[in-house]
């Protein structure tokens, strides 16, 4: 039980870090998109240090379904798209499972606004659950 609590920090960590820093990165790296690809994603994810072992959820965010699901089968890993959106929607987009890059641009930015000195659980992941990746 104990290390199902740790992997679930582990994970929401995870997510947070692919919200807060790969905006920034991807748009520096291959310019302003509405979609990435997993590779993309994936690589900037490695270059900056980032926890790979979710990556899933960050392609969720900034790839495409169909770049989505086609990565995913060629890695012979089945994962969710809508049930992970669903998730990440929950947490940290009010429920809205449709949100774009832009929404994440601007989540990120408004981290970055409350980590010089605002008050804490801005920007929590609060949902539970979901992908077991």
């Amino acid at each position: 039980m104990l290390s199902r609590f740790f992997a679930g920090r582990r994970k929401r960590a995870a997510i947070r870090g692919y919200l807060r820093v790969l905006p920034r990165l991807l748009a520096k790296e291959y310019g302003a998109s509405r979609y990435y690809t997993p590779a993309q994603v994936r690589s900037t994810i490695e270059r900056a240090g980032l926890d790979t072992t979710y990556s899933c959820y960050a392609i969720t965010l900034f790839s495409s379904e169909t770049d989505f699901q086609a990565y995913h089968q060629a890695i012979g890993e089945d994962c969710d798209f809508a049930a992970m959106r669903a998730e990440i929607g929950h947490a940290h987009f009010h429920g809205n499972a449709d949100f774009t890059a832009s929404d994440v641009a601007s989540h990120a930015a408004g981290w970055d606004g409350h980590a010089a000195g605002h008050g804490a659980g801005h920007g929590s992941f609060d949902g539970g659950g979901g992908h077991g990746h």
